[in-house]
């Protein structure tokens, strides 16, 4: 796994400053400008994959812990991006929401995950934004740990992802729009990931 910035919408007046003790322990200093709406980076843990199938794996565990030291202003949030079938279809786990960090308007279903290796039972809604497929629950939480198979085979199955999806890269970290022009800190430690 690696860890990096993934600043990939700069817009005027972004800083961003990395500093990684490992994959499971790094953070990120962030100065957006107020205001902005759109995601800037996505500093992240991430590793990528030769696409095998999703089925091929008999789990996808994964644990977290993280910080946010977010003003009212900032517009962020915390969470898992998944890729699979070569880049072509997007998952994301969306587990933690800074004060003006949008959520979904609108869920189209949801399912109950979890009750095996450490991963809580929690119910998560699902909502749909152009192509990507978004998992939230209704509560933010900065710790934890989520069944990424589960999930994700949830969506094979019900023919959100295509059948026989194949897994490209799975990764965690933060989506940054706005620190409301100041810096901000986001830390993650304790983070792994087991297949």
């Amino acid at each position: 796994m690696t860890v990096g910035q993934d600043v990939w919408n700069p817009i005027s007046g972004w800083q961003q400053t990395l500093s990684a003790t490992d994959p499971g322990n790094w953070s990120v200093t962030a100065n957006m400008p107020a205001g902005n709406t759109a995601v800037v980076s996505f500093p992240n843990t991430g590793a990528n994959y030769d696409n095998p199938a999703l089925s091929s794996f008999s789990s996808i565990y994964s644990s977290f812990s993280e910080t946010m030291s977010a003003n009212s202003a900032t517009n962020a949030h915390n969470g898992y991006d998944l890729w699979f079938n070569n880049w072509n279809n997007e998952v994301m786990i969306q587990t933690d929401f800074a004060p003006s960090g949008e959520r979904c308007g609108s869920y189209e279903a949801s399912a109950t995950f979890g009750g095996s290796n450490g991963v809580p039972v929690q119910t998560w809604s699902l909502c749909q934004f152009g192509s990507e497929l978004i998992w939230q629950l209704a509560t933010n939480e900065s710790s934890g740990s989520v069944d990424i198979k589960a999930m994700t085979t949830w969506l094979e199955n019900k023919g959100y992802l295509p059948g026989n999806s194949t897994v490209t890269a799975l990764s965690f970290g933060f989506e940054i729009s706005s620190t409301g022009g100041q810096n901000v800190k986001f830390s993650v430690s304790n983070f792994s990931i087991n297949t």
